[in-house]
Order: C-alpha cells, then structure tokens, then sequence
C-alpha cells in the first residue's frame, strides 16, 4: 500500500466511512410498489426487519409479488403460452417505465489537529470539501414475474465507472417457498444474516482489512465484503434459518486469464421478532414503530479466498519491479444483532489467516473486531456509537493493534435525503515510533508497511492516540 496513506486509511480505510454507499433497495422499487423508501429502510440504507425480509426474498413482497405491484407492466409474451411451453418461451412482464434511479454522495471532512496524519500531509489543512460530491449512482432493479429479478448498479467517479451490481436472481427454485434461491451475476458475497450496508454511520457493517495491500501488494487486495463476480444458493429456513453457500471469482490483480475460485458459506438463526422472511404471523408491523422487534439473530461464517497479486519493489538497477504472490487465504467467523425495540446492538468478528501476505512476512493473522450501537431516537434521527478493533500478527514480526471509535448520528432531511455526521477516534499499539515518540503509521509520507510491521519489538510504541477527523457525510437518492 502507498506509504502515504494513514493509519485510519490502511487499517480501517477499506470501511469505506467517508463514502457511504446505498443499499440494494432503491427508489425503483418505490415506485414499483407506490410506497415510500421507509417501507423498508430507516434511515437509508439501513433496512428495517421488513426491509431485510424483502432482500432475502429476492427484492420481492411476501406473498406473491405481482399482488402488490402498482406501477403499470408491459407483457412479454401471453399467459396463454405456459401452457404450450417448451414449445414457447415463458412469459415475462416489464416495467412500463423505466426501472431507474440515480443518486449521488460524498463527504466533508474537518481535521480537528492540524497536527495529525492527513493535514500534515497536506501543508496543514484542516478543512476538505473537495470530495463533498465524490460518486455518483444509476440503480435499475425489476421483476421480470414472481420469481425472477433483476438488480444492477453503476457507480460514477473521478476514477471512472464501475460496475458494482449485475445481478439475475432466481427465487423459490423447486421445493419450500423461500428455501432455494439462486443468484448469478456481480455483487456482494453472503456472509451475515443481514445486509452488507447494515450501519448507520459507516459503510459496511463488517469491517474489511485490506492485509495484503497493508504489507505492499500492488494493485486492489482481497477485503471480505466487496463486488466479487459469482454465483450464491442462499434461502430461508422454516422463516428463522437463513443460509448461503457461493462461489466467486478470486481477487488478481496481475494479467490472467483465469482467477481462482473463492468460496463462502454462512448458517444464521432468529429468535423472536419479524421472521427472516416476512410470512406469516410473525410478518405484522407496527406502523408507527416499524423498525423496532424484540429479537436475538446469531449467525457464522467461512470464507476461503486465494488472491494473485504484485508485490511491487526494486531491482538491482533500483528499477521498478513487480513479484507475482499467491497468497491463500481462510477466514472464520460470526456476528450477532440484539434488538430490544428502539435499541439495537450489532457485534461481530473473524479471523483471517494468510499464508503468503506479503514475500517477507509470509503468514500473517488478521484478528477482526467490530460492534455499533444505536437508538432510532425518531423516524428520521439515529444516534449511534461504533468500534472497530484490527489486530495484525505476522510471523517473524511485531503485532500491530488499532482501535478505532466513532461515535456519530444519521439523520433524513427528508426520506432520500441524509447526512451522517461522525468521529473517528483511533488508538494505535505496538508501532515503530519516531524520535518525537509518535508512531511511524502516523508520519505522512514517511513509513514503509513492511518494514514498519516486521520492526524489532523493541523499536515499538506502546499506545498513542488520535483524534482523525470529524466528517459530515451526504447522500441523496431518487
């Protein structure tokens, strides 16, 4: 990783905070159904139960579908012709209108200590606007019938377009109704019984740690919650039971013609509240509360990945150079989300083992931890405080500890319209220091993440802390 990047950037930078991005429920799906966004979000893209149930169902009412449907469809095909199929194709239906949203979203950001990491990089700058409109997005998402959909996702930037979705879901194959779904296309892998956006005031609920780009891997490391291209069999259980099972394309970032194959899988259970899929019962709302349930959803999960990627270095000439690495990868984990109506608690960690982060260190151990707190204080006001604990253990070197702290609030201006403003409080532990004692992480421009990892223990710092800035971050969608 660039040696001018922050502590705050290369451990916990691949959370994405300044940046956040929108959930897979989009103002199409608004449209389709004639109902507001808070249906099923609070504040976006925070889902409510409801809103979690309607993603699991593959961006699909419980019940059937089509009943609840109020924008006009265009028919492909007649109904008349499930009758003579194979001998014709299955009919479809469209959206009369063109099932697409856009958004935009960015940040400003205030460094409180001209001091620390970023404005002594930048000629002391505490105040940043320029990335107060960084991307923007063009969401399509429809019905083709009751059971399949489809969802895809442009993201536009100064580093140009990407896309983040692309996806066909086949819900309710053969058997019980929800138990057996199929997804094919781009996106993000299962790993939790909730959505990967599942935060108030940061980006992804699951913190990632980019370890092999932290020990100098060119180009863009593996992280565990990222738009990997794949496909996932994923269904609900009885309505308390969510699983997924899924392989992807693994990360490389050197020329290939094949990556290779990641795999996932992940087991949750619910007691209590809304069932995971929305059915029954267990599916009634509070109209004026729909966001609070009494319930307790443990799950875990496994990931193996195997990462191609180029140690960048010198040659004898002091040219340039790349070093191909092949680095596997397992990862265990699990999380939780307690609920008691208004209050909700999210926890969760993994353990990350790599057998070739970088070609010094050779193993290295990433240890994960991460938990928010939060209060729907009012439909459109969320106070919440989120952790994040990073440990890193290679062999042959020094661990490294970071603990990050943001205690913030999200709130709607109006139901696509929010701002997140938010802290971000870091406490570094067993970083090689300068002779003013501050870590070297710290010094902009000056540190070397291999060297800096791998340094004697006797070179290291044993606590230092920072105030890293405070961000206000924007986000409107329609």
């Amino acid at each position: 990783m660039s040696t001018r990047h922050t502590l705050l950037l290369v451990l916990v930078g691949a959370c994405y905070l300044a940046w956040p991005e929108p959930a897979n429920a989009i103002p199409a799906y608004a449209r389709k159904y004639g109902t507001s966004c808070l249906t099923c979000h609070t504040v976006f893209p925070k889902l409510s139960p409801f809103g979690e149930a309607f993603r699991r169902n593959g961006y699909r009412f419980p019940g059937v579908d089509s009943d609840y449907v109020k924008q006009a469809q265009v028919a492909l095909g007649q109904e008349a012709n499930k009758k003579t199929f194979p001998n014709s194709v299955w009919p479809a239906s469209i959206p009369e209108s063109l099932p697409i949203a856009i958004g935009a979203n960015g940040t400003s950001t205030f460094y409180p200590d001209k001091t620390s990491s970023v404005p002594r990089q930048n000629n002391g700058t505490q105040f940043s606007i320029s990335d107060i409109v960084a991307e923007g997005h063009l969401w399509a998402g429809a019905a083709l019938d009751d059971k399949i959909t489809l969802w895809g996702e442009l993201t536009f930037s100064s580093g140009g377009v990407d896309i983040e979705h692309a996806q066909i879901l086949f819900n309710d194959l053969p058997g019980p109704k929800h138990l057996l779904n199929l997804v094919i296309g781009k996106g993000f892998p299962t790993i939790s019984s909730f959505a990967p956006h599942s935060s108030y005031i940061a980006d992804l609920a699951v913190t990632n740690v980019p370890v092999t780009g932290i020990y100098g891997a060119s180009g863009d490391p593996f992280v565990l919650a990222d738009n990997y291209p794949g496909a996932e069999l994923n269904g609900v259980i009885a309505g308390r039971a969510d699983y997924s099972i899924g392989v992807h394309a693994g990360r490389s970032t050197l020329s290939s013609a094949f990556n290779s194959t990641d795999f996932h899988a992940h087991l949750g259970f619910k007691l209590g509240g809304m069932r995971l899929d929305g059915e029954g019962a267990g599916g009634n709302i509070d109209a004026l509360h729909p966001w609070a349930e009494t319930s307790l959803t443990p799950y875990g999960f496994f990931y193996r990945s195997i990462e191609h990627f180029g140690l960048a270095g010198t040659d004898g000439n002091g040219q340039p150079t790349t070093t191909p690495v092949d680095d596997r990868s397992i990862t265990l984990g699990g999380g939780l989300r307690a609920q008691l109506s208004s209050l909700e608690l999210n926890m969760g960690f993994y353990d990350q083992k790599h057998n070739g982060g970088t070609d010094v260190a050779g193993e290295v151990r990433a240890d994960v931890l991460y938990g928010e707190l939060s209060y729907v204080l009012f439909p459109w006001l969320v106070p919440a405080v989120r952790v994040e604990s990073v440990s890193l253990r290679p062999t042959g070197g020094s661990s490294v500890n970071d603990v990050h702290l943001m205690p913030g609030v999200a709130f709607l201006v109006r139901a696509n319209v929010k701002l997140v403003a938010v802290a971000n409080i870091e406490l570094a532990n067993g970083f090689p220091t300068t002779a003013g004692g501050e870590p070297l992480a710290w010094q902009g421009g000056a540190a070397d993440w291999g060297s800096l990892v791998l340094a004697p223990r006797s070179a290291v710092n044993r606590a230092s802390q920072e105030f890293s800035s405070f961000a206000v971050n924007m986000m409107w969608a329609m």
